[in-house]
Protein backbone atom coordinates (compact mmCIF):
# COMPACT_ATOMS: atom_id res chain seq x y z
CA UNK A 1 0.00 0.00 0.00
CA UNK A 2 1.26 3.44 -0.84
CA UNK A 3 2.32 5.41 2.20
CA UNK A 4 4.31 2.69 3.92
CA UNK A 5 8.07 2.87 3.29
CA UNK A 6 8.72 -0.81 4.06
CA UNK A 7 6.73 -3.97 3.43
CA UNK A 8 3.25 -4.36 4.87
CA UNK A 9 3.10 -6.78 7.79
CA UNK A 10 -0.63 -6.73 8.33
CA UNK A 11 -3.95 -5.54 7.03
CA UNK A 12 -7.27 -5.32 8.88
CA UNK A 13 -10.74 -3.94 8.18
CA UNK A 14 -12.85 -2.14 10.75
CA UNK A 15 -16.07 -3.96 11.75
CA UNK A 16 -18.15 -1.53 9.66
CA UNK A 17 -15.87 -1.98 6.62
CA UNK A 18 -15.27 1.77 6.32
CA UNK A 19 -11.62 1.83 7.42
CA UNK A 20 -8.58 -0.28 6.57
CA UNK A 21 -5.51 -0.38 8.83
CA UNK A 22 -2.12 -1.37 7.38
CA UNK A 23 0.92 -2.14 9.52
CA UNK A 24 4.44 -1.84 8.12
CA UNK A 25 7.96 -2.95 8.94
CA UNK A 26 8.72 0.57 10.13
CA UNK A 27 6.48 -0.01 13.19
CA UNK A 28 3.69 2.23 11.97
CA UNK A 29 0.00 1.77 11.35
CA UNK A 30 -1.78 3.78 8.65
CA UNK A 31 -5.55 4.18 8.38
CA UNK A 32 -7.26 4.30 4.98
CA UNK A 33 -10.82 5.09 3.93
CA UNK A 34 -12.10 1.99 2.16
CA UNK A 35 -14.27 4.04 -0.21
CA UNK A 36 -11.05 5.10 -1.96
CA UNK A 37 -10.42 1.45 -2.84
CA UNK A 38 -13.97 1.10 -4.11
CA UNK A 39 -13.42 4.09 -6.42
CA UNK A 40 -10.13 2.62 -7.64
CA UNK A 41 -11.86 -0.71 -8.35
CA UNK A 42 -14.60 1.08 -10.27
CA UNK A 43 -12.10 3.12 -12.27
CA UNK A 44 -10.06 0.00 -13.11
CA UNK A 45 -13.12 -1.92 -14.27
CA UNK A 46 -14.33 0.97 -16.40
CA UNK A 47 -10.89 1.14 -18.00
CA UNK A 48 -10.63 -2.65 -18.61
CA UNK A 49 -14.22 -3.46 -19.53
CA UNK A 50 -13.80 -3.39 -23.33
CA UNK A 51 -10.69 -5.59 -23.10
CA UNK A 52 -12.40 -8.14 -20.85
CA UNK A 53 -15.49 -8.35 -23.03
CA UNK A 54 -13.84 -8.43 -26.45
CA UNK A 55 -10.37 -9.96 -26.23
CA UNK A 56 -10.54 -13.56 -27.55
CA UNK A 57 -7.77 -14.68 -25.16
CA UNK A 58 -9.74 -13.80 -22.00
CA UNK A 59 -11.40 -16.80 -20.33
CA UNK A 60 -15.18 -16.84 -20.04
CA UNK A 61 -15.04 -16.53 -16.24
CA UNK A 62 -12.62 -13.58 -16.42
CA UNK A 63 -14.93 -11.75 -18.82
CA UNK A 64 -17.29 -11.22 -15.88
CA UNK A 65 -14.74 -9.94 -13.32
CA UNK A 66 -16.23 -6.44 -13.46
CA UNK A 67 -19.91 -7.32 -13.77
CA UNK A 68 -21.87 -5.03 -11.47
CA UNK A 69 -18.94 -2.65 -10.91
CA UNK A 70 -19.10 0.94 -12.12
CA UNK A 71 -20.87 2.12 -15.21
CA UNK A 72 -21.24 0.37 -18.52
Amino acid sequence: MMGNQKENNGLAFSPDGETIASASGENTVKLWNSWKFDRLHEWGCNWMRDYLENNPDVSESDRHLCDGVGSH
